[in-house]
């Protein structure tokens, strides 16, 4: 009570308040420094080494790794597919940073609708030594195959949802966050694909106990050209602030090229280049394909800084993916040995029927001298009796050659069958190898009414080629 009265006479602070004071501000300064400063948790870099070694250029790149970049990509995965990924980085897409993940993800197509696609499922632990911090991710995403066709193009679209948590290893402060992105994927042609997304667009913030930090939106727009044996992306990135890290953009590029063998399956070689601000890198990769399964490298050079590299490595594995190249190799030898069969099977008929028409008309001939002979010894009982056997024999032998010449003419008959089923199967495989690479409706209806018209009236079963065009025209 006397410091109240105290107040009210001086109009003075008593000495104990503005100590109360001061230490609600020093409590308030202590508690402020001791929040981390994060780097801007759930950046944007690529999944994989292939992704890594080719820059992070990926947005328009069709590979069921880039998912994690653009969700759209992921429809043209029409197979199950499964990959494995380890990354020990020193970079993330906004500046230095010494990390280590470990990621899986896999590709499930299917239909929704009656719409194609392909649902991808990623999951990603993220550790960082410095600042102390772990990200978990799981995510879940649907991307379309063919969703609109049209004379410039086709057009796939893609989201992906993410279940976002973030750790802080000295403390048992946790956060977790849901984000959102957004995909879009052009194919002009069988070469030339763009892209656009729109990653963390919701940009979920993560702030608890020592944690402050939100993840930052990312838009992305690429371009990519493939080539019988190489393969040319590009990549323009932007970035919201986040963190401690203002709004950053990003060039990125890569080339990757393809080295084929007989027996060894595919090699690959890579090498890309990221452009920004605290975070240039270098990358060079390599990669073997055979069968099902293909293993990937990547080191990444930082370009500014400590010149510390950074390493990635990458399984993926195809279910029921063959290679194609030995497969359809298999079939052309197949085919021609075949073809070597009918030709030669073909000539033998022809030669044994020439001498069988020789025979029929050397026994034409002696049929007619047997008649004679049997007409001027018709007195004599005994050589009319053996002219009649003998003519008998003949005439057996007559009906036994002609029915073995019909016999031979069946075959050729049959023979001349499997030859046109042979080249129909030929031609039905390079439309379906067409429809599978997106050809548009127009030329697939054209190349179907040709082969309706070369075989029509073939005698083979060419039904699978009447009811494709059927379903065409239906569409």
């Amino acid at each position: 009570m006397r410091n109240v009265f105290q107040l009210a006479a001086t109009g003075k602070r008593p000495r104990n308040i503005r100590g109360r004071r001061l230490f609600v501000v020093l409590c308030f300064i202590f508690h402020s420094s001791s929040l981390i400063l994060l780097h801007a948790a759930f950046d944007d870099p690529g999944l994989g080494a292939r992704l890594r070694g080719l820059g992070n250029s990926v947005t328009a790149l069709e590979d069921m790794n880039g998912a994690f970049l653009n969700p759209a990509v992921s429809g043209s995965a029409r197979k199950f597919d499964s990959g494995a990924h380890f990354e020990a980085g020193t970079r993330s897409s906004l500046g230095p940073l010494d990390f280590y993940s470990y990621s899986v993800n896999a590709a499930l197509p299917g239909m929704v609708y009656g719409k194609f696609g392909t649902m991808s499922v990623i999951g990603r632990y993220k550790t960082m030594d410095d600042p102390g911090l772990a990200e978990k991710t799981l995510g879940f995403g649907w991307g379309t195959w063919q969703l609109r066709q049209s004379p410039y193009g086709t057009f796939d679209l893609g989201a992906n949802v993410k279940f976002m948590q973030l750790d802080a290893e000295s403390t048992s402060d946790s956060k977790m966050g849901l984000g959102l992105d957004l995909g879009a994927l052009w194919r002009v042609n069988s070469r030339r694909s763009f892209g656009f997304s729109f990653l963390n667009v919701n940009s979920p913030s993560f702030k608890e106990g020592v944690l402050n930090d939100k993840a930052p939106a990312a838009i992305r727009l690429g371009a990519a050209e493939r080539g019988e044996d190489y393969t040319l992306t590009m990549d323009v990135a932007r970035r919201s602030a986040a963190a401690s890290y203002r709004r950053s953009y990003s060039f990125n590029c890569g080339i990757e090229y393809v080295w084929r063998t007989y027996r060894s399956g595919i090699f690959t070689s890579r090498t890309g280049l990221s452009l920004a601000e605290k975070a240039s890198l270098f990358s060079l990769g390599i990669g073997h394909r055979h069968l099902a399964s293909e293993i990937s490298y990547a080191i990444l050079f930082p370009l500014s800084g400590t010149i510390k590299p950074g390493h990635a490595l990458s399984l993926n594995i195809r279910f029921g993916d063959k290679d194609l190249e030995s497969e359809y190799e298999t079939l052309m030898k197949r085919e021609i040995k075949y073809r070597k069969d009918l030709v030669t099977a073909l000539d033998e008929s022809s030669r044994r029927e020439g001498i069988l028409r020789e025979d029929l008309n050397g026994l034409k001939d002696e049929i007619a001298a047997l008649n004679a002979s049997l007409n001027s010894a018709r007195e004599q009982k005994a050589e009319a009796a053996q002219a009649r056997e003998k003519l008998e024999a003949v005439v057996v032998r007559q009906r036994r050659a002609e029915t073995e010449l019909k016999s031979l003419e069946e075959k050729r008959r049959r023979d001349r069958l499997t030859q046109l089923e042979l080249e129909f199967s030929r031609d039905w495989r390079a439309y379906l190898k067409m429809k599978a690479g997106g050809a548009p409706k127009e030329v697939l209806k054209g190349s179907l009414q040709r082969l309706l018209g070369q075989y029509q009236d073939a005698g083979i079963d060419i039904s699978p080629a009447t009811s494709a065009l059927q379903q065409l025209v239906g569409q």
